[in-house]
């Protein structure tokens, strides 16, 4: 029982350390409120580790090699694979996937492909890094392995052969499954493979929004773009599992991967995750961190389908630049790339070292979308109280994304939009909340002027009366 108790203790302090304090709340009241909102054994679902990407010496680490259920970080693997058979040229990112009913009958998150249409392999990464389609992971699963079961075997033994020695897959997507497991080690493994074999495609985990038939979705990662150095990778959700997130900061000439798993809320995880990159990237090694060649991706605008991508176009180019958001293409980031060969990993480092029954959890919670409620919302108008003509230049199903978006467009056309004033509105559309991003405080002339130099700068943009 005492044993239960510190392991209780400690889980506390991890998620609470700073949150509590910040808030004004003590510590005793921090931790009831904690408990009463875990189910029995939510404890158990808690790891963390950090890694440094030099060199592989471990920084931090909390229950790293006990077994426990990735949830959507499945789909860091599902992507891997798909990047895999890129480079052996047995498909290219316009390739067409062909949808199947099971593809499009899956639980959600999805974007609700249809059976036979087809999704290119560009489009697919893209909504699998975004939204975490289910649906689309399965698409890719029975494209490239002939069946679900086949590709998910694939997934395991390249697992195993990268050194992900206590992971098994049963699907590509994460959705429950008790034969489903994997260790935060395990994860960070795959997070800095990937980074190491594909470093000319990782910019896909930097994505931002990703659009298809007209609807944009954002990207479930809260800490891509909003914590310095922080540039990808995933987040997970099932309830057996929480909240989970791999998280890859560079900065200052240092390279650390970091891992939360089993996270009590989006917002939780997120705040533990800062806590434990902001502590350990003052501690990795400078030099030799894993670089990132600066290859451009396909980029896929608002309006746009992706075109197919040349191998031309996926080479890299030498010239290192910083990682920046886009003023041209809203909600995605400037691929950070910087020139260098990736340093080699201590093997000791990446090998699980104790092996333990995974605690079985009812399967009942299968949408995985991971939305955060901590960020600043701003006043949300009507129309009707803007006044003369506005401009639209999007509508995302994620609030966050419209404002980044009208921030962006502010920057890149000041002038035009110098006295106009940014709003949302927000609209349901096939019983979904959609937020409008849109600019107030034009005439007609004015109007049509702004939307003409937003669309030079790649913004969707179109003038309405109001």
């Amino acid at each position: 029982m005492i044993g239960v108790l510190r392991r209780i203790r400690t889980t506390i302090k991890l998620f609470t350390l700073g949150i509590g304090v910040a808030a004004g709340i003590g510590a005793a009241t921090v931790a009831t409120s904690l408990l009463s909102a875990q189910p029995a054994g939510a404890e158990e679902r808690y790891a963390a580790f950090v890694i440094d990407a030099a060199n592989g010496h471990v920084l931090f680490s909390r229950y790293a090699d006990d077994r426990r259920y990735p949830a959507s970080l499945t789909k860091i693997m599902t992507i891997y694979l798909m990047l895999e058979d890129v480079e052996a040229g047995r498909i290219r990112f316009d390739t067409p996937l062909k949808v199947s009913q099971n593809a499009a009958n899956q639980a959600p998150s999805k974007i609700g492909v249809r059976p036979g249409e087809t999704i290119t392999v560009d489009q697919a990464i893209r909504a699998l890094v975004t939204k975490s389609a289910n649906d689309v992971a399965v698409v890719v699963a029975e494209n490239l392995g002939g069946s679900v079961a086949a590709f998910a075997l694939r997934m395991t033994r390249t697992a195993h052969a990268m050194g992900m020695r206590k992971s098994n897959f049963r699907n590509p997507h994460g959705l429950p499954d008790s034969g489903q497991y994997t260790t935060a080690r395990d994860m960070a493994t795959l997070a800095i493979q990937t980074q190491r074999r594909f470093p000319q495609y990782y910019s896909y985990f930097q994505t931002r929004s990703f659009t298809w038939k007209g609807r944009t979705y954002g990207n479930h990662n809260k800490l891509l773009g909003r914590v310095k150095g922080v540039d990808g990778m995933k987040t997970g959700y099932i309830r057996a599992s929480g909240f989970n997130l791999v998280s890859s900061m560079r900065r200052d000439g240092r390279h650390i991967i970091g891992v939360v798993m089993g996270g009590r809320t989006g917002s939780s995880r997120d705040a533990h995750m800062r806590d434990i990159l902001e502590k350990n990237i003052r501690i990795a090694s400078k030099g030799g961190a894993i670089m990132f060649a600066n290859a451009p991706l396909p980029r896929t605008r608002p309006d746009q389908a992706s075109l197919p991508v040349s191998a031309t176009a996926m080479q890299a180019v030498p010239a290192p630049r910083m990682l920046v958001p886009s003023t041209t293409v809203p909600g995605t980031l400037v691929t950070a790339g910087m020139a260098g060969k990736p340093m080699p990993l201590d093997s000791n480092a990446m090998v699980a070292l104790i092996e333990q029954p995974i605690q079985e959890q009812p399967a009942t919670e299968v949408d995985q979308g991971d939305t955060s409620s901590d960020v600043p919302e701003l006043a949300t108008v009507s129309m009707a109280t803007a006044g003369g003509w506005v401009i639209q230049i999007g509508a995302f199903n994620d609030r966050q994304l419209a404002l980044d978006t009208l921030q962006r467009a502010k920057s890149t056309a000041p002038t035009a939009l110098a006295s106009a004033k940014a709003f949302t509105e927000t609209i349901e559309k096939n019983g979904e909340t959609l937020w409008r991003a849109r600019f107030a405080g034009f005439d007609r002339l004015s109007a049509e002027g702004a939307c003409s130099q937003l669309k030079q700068r790649s913004f969707g943009c179109f003038p309405a009366r109001n």
